[in-house]
């Protein structure tokens, strides 16, 4: 910060030949304290003029000589507050105006929003120390915020980011948090959230029965200390919406919350009030301390101590599972709850399984009666609801991205994408569903979505695109989506091509995740090959096959399949994606002197019924190598029947994980015709089953001989450059195990902003439409000829 006498600047300014210049400045700048930093540099400086935010950033305009207007302007670039991202600015003289002091205008203007969305901050230490101290006005405060931290995209209606375009409108402020709003030098001038005990945002206590039980914010801690002592559930609103909470420790209130939400086995996550009280239960590394500080405040999954000091039931919170999810308060209102009981807290989203998240007061009081026995809700609308993100870390730091919501969202900086006249919406995958919008030189991608079977899912993204474009003040021009013909996202995509007359392309799903992993590192204009393993649970093939065990080239700006793992039976659609005794079943075909081991998981007329199933020519094949990795969990007796997605691959990478010994050995995976085949590697491992060989060492090898896989793919097609998406690499074990073997041997490239599973798939499907318009205009070739158009 430059730092000037007051006198000595005037003396120096009104020597010199003043000008007036107007400063624009672009990108995540509004609700993060940028008009106060400008403030306070031209205060320091003794300049007069103005700093205003509008649609399109944030504009200044001040008097000053040229060499001083040069200063102010790198003062003001060079330091900018902590959580603003600068993507573009500019200076330039402007006709002569006199100002006769500096101050901070609201904006008058209507341009065309272009600027990128503030997410949501986690509570900052201040704050965090603020309702921690007796002596502090705002001790005990639950919705304590500053210029760093509280809500932003969760609660903003309109743009500029400004108080009366959120939802805190109604809400004035006292005396005191008016004179801090003021002050230039307050943490709190012109913070839109800024409140107090004083001039509180109502809170209120609710029994399950929708009985009021308190209106009172001392009150309603108090009891909520006791319910969680009385095993007690009660549904929190949060920043981005509902959440469910209960003693960690009480195996009891954990079983009641799994039976009211019908969750049988999927993983809890935990809240903690300190990193040092969460390390008596998880180990925690730099990498994921770090994560778990970072302002999104994510769920971050760290591997289970041996013994956990705070005693949590870790049986039944993540049962079968080496690792958990832990968290930090990302609002000050979670901070007291979990300081007050002092012990660790499930949270878990507040929804009926399977639905988003609930965000309005109205729908939590009347859907979660039947789940949480306590309700608390408060008078700050939620606007644009979002899940807690979610990740976790390799060994050597890299995250893996689970899912991509509140804190993360809904920016996507730098925009790899050259700018475009158009607006595109690209609508994304059916499961895990995120979409995308370009708006010309703009990226955005919402957040987690959900599956997109569900009508409540399908309700959220027509919420949340409708109000992104709302802020925008745009609508698309063009619609992308996934070539499933009978995904619900891609119905609806058709659907608004047909309602608003603009053309719709669609795009394979496992093209789309190579393209997002090739947009995010920079590759779409590579001009060496780049090898793309895409795995996962499952996509529409362009032969009508259900595809998930690929391997692409793009070279010369074109994607092209050319390797995949052996096709098998898909048996009965997408049951056999929640029953991997199916998949099981469906390989073991190859072997029918090895299927008696699978009998145990059907009952008798289930046998009879897919033993004769098996026998018939099949009608729909899958490669993928999620459905390989379901099969091998329940034939090694891990898991059968999904409870939740994915449980039988992760519950078998956390037995693999158990394995401490060294691996050399593995199974082969030999390529034949282009196809790797299964059958020599089902061979062995049912010959180490029935040999004794340990689970967990059967498991580990099979994740070892995939890892070496994608190095004999790479030798054998002679390309160095290898990108991994799908959701297969969610998978840490296996990434670690790929980096352990080529890490400086081979150029890696995973995803970094978005996740590997299908919520990249809208980016993807952006990348690739793109890469059609390049071809396009290098070829003279109807857009048509490149992606097929749907409608």
């Amino acid at each position: 910060m430059v730092r000037m006498a007051a006198g000595q600047s005037a003396c120096i300014a009104a020597c010199l030949i003043m000008k007036t210049y107007h400063i624009h400045i672009g990108g995540l700048v509004q609700g993060v304290g940028f008009r106060p930093h400008v403030y306070k540099i031209a205060e320091q400086m003794a300049l007069t003029g103005w700093v205003s935010n509008t649609k399109d950033g944030v504009h200044i305009e001040i008097n000053a000589e040229e060499t001083v207007s040069a200063l102010f302007y790198r003062s003001v670039i060079q330091q900018p507050p902590d959580n603003a991202v600068i993507t573009a600015h500019s200076i330039k003289e402007v006709a002569p105006k006199t100002f006769s002091s500096f101050s901070i205008l609201p904006d008058n203007t209507d341009s065309k929003p272009d600027l990128l969305l503030t997410p949501d901050f986690a509570i900052c230490e201040h704050c965090k120390n603020e309702t921690a101290d007796p002596k502090n006005r705002r001790y005990r405060y639950p919705f304590t915020t500053c210029l760093h931290c509280g809500p932003r995209y969760s609660i903003i209606k309109a743009l500029p980011y400004e108080r009366y375009h959120t939802t805190m409108s109604h809400l004035p402020m006292c005396e005191d948090c008016s004179d801090e709003y003021n002050n230039v030098y307050d943490r709190r001038h012109y913070s839109q959230t800024n409140s107090c005990n004083k001039c509180s945002i109502p809170m209120h206590l609710f029994s399950a029965a929708g009985k009021i039980i308190s209106h009172q914010p001392e009150e309603i801690l108090i009891n909520c200390k006791q319910y969680f002592a009385a095993g007690n559930i009660i549904a929190v609103k949060g920043i981005g919406g509902y959440l469910l909470l209960c003693d960690a420790t009480n195996e009891s209130a954990v079983q009641q919350l799994r039976s009211r939400k019908h969750r049988p086995a999927r993983p809890f996550a935990l809240l903690y009030a300190s990193i040092e009280n969460a390390s008596k239960d998880v180990h925690i590394s730099e990498y994921e301390e770090a994560a778990l500080k970072d302002k999104a405040a994510p769920i971050v999954l760290c591997r289970l101590k041996e013994v956990q000091q705070n005693e949590i039931c870790t049986y039944v919170i993540a049962p079968g599972l080496d690792k958990i999810g832990i968290m930090l308060p990302c609002a000050p209102l979670l901070q007291l709850l979990v300081n007050d009981f002092g012990k660790p807290l499930i949270t878990t989203s507040a929804n009926i399984s399977g639905s988003p998240i609930i965000y309005n007061d109205e729908e939590a009081l009347e859907k979660l009666s039947g789940i949480a026995d306590y309700i608390i809700t408060y008078e700050r609308e939620i606007v644009v609801p979002q899940d807690d993100s979610v990740l976790q870390l390799t060994d050597k730091g890299e995250k893996i991205i689970l899912r991509r919501s509140r804190g993360m969202a809904p920016n996507y900086f730098p925009n790899p994408f050259e700018a475009t006249d158009e607006c595109i919406l690209a609508t994304g995958g059916e499961l895990k569903n995120a979409f995308a919008i370009q708006e010309r030189h703009r990226l955005y991608i919402s957040q987690f979505l959900g599956n997109q079977e569900s009508l409540a899912s399908q309700e959220a993204f027509t919420h949340t695109s409708n109000h992104l474009f709302d802020l925008l003040q745009t609508k698309p021009s063009v619609i992308l989506a996934d070539k499933h013909p009978g995904y619900f996202v891609s119905q609806r995509a058709n659907e608004l091509s047909l309602e608003n007359n603009i053309p719709l392309f669609s795009v394979q799903h496992h093209e789309a995740h190579f393209g997002a992993v090739l947009a995010e590192n920079g590759l779409l204009s590579a001009q060496e090959p780049v090898l793309g393993i895409i795995w996962d649970g499952a996509g529409y093939g362009d032969d009508q096959q259900v595809w998930g065990g690929e391997f692409f080239v793009f070279e010369y700006g074109e994607i092209n399949r050319t390797v995949h793992f052996d096709y098998f039976p898909q048996l009965l659609g997408d049951k056999m994606s929640r029953e991997p005794r199916l998949s099981a079943l469906s390989l073991l075909k190859q072997l029918p002197a090895k299927q008696s081991v699978l009998e145990p998981y059907f009952s008798v007329t289930e046998w009879q019924y897919y033993q004769q199933l098996i026998k018939q020519p099949a009608t729909l094949l899958t490669s993928s190598v999620g459905r390989l990795l379901d099969a091998v969990a329940c034939i090694l007796g891990i898991c059968s029947i999904n409870t939740y997605e994915g449980e039988a691959a992760m519950k078998l990478e956390a037995v693999a994980r158990s394995y401490r010994g060294e691996m050399t050995d593995y199974y082969p995976l030999p390529v034949k015709n282009n196809r790797i085949e299964l059958l020599l590697m089902l061979q062995d491992m049912m010959h180490d089953r029935e040999a004794g060989m340990p689970v967990n060492q059967v498991a580990a090898k099979i994740f070892y001989s995939l890892a070496l896989t994608v190095g004999r793919m790479s030798d054998h097609l002679g390309i160095d450059k290898i990108a991994f998406s799908g959701g297969v690499f969610q998978n840490a074990l296996l990434t670690n195990m790929i980096d352990s073997l080529y890490a400086g041997k081979k150029q890696l490239y995973r995803h970094k902003q978005l996740s590997p599973n299908d919520e990249c798939i809208g980016f993807g499907q952006l990348a690739c439409y793109h890469l059609s318009k390049k071809r396009q205009m290098e070829m003279q070739l109807p857009a048509s000829m490149i992606i097929s158009e749907m409608n």
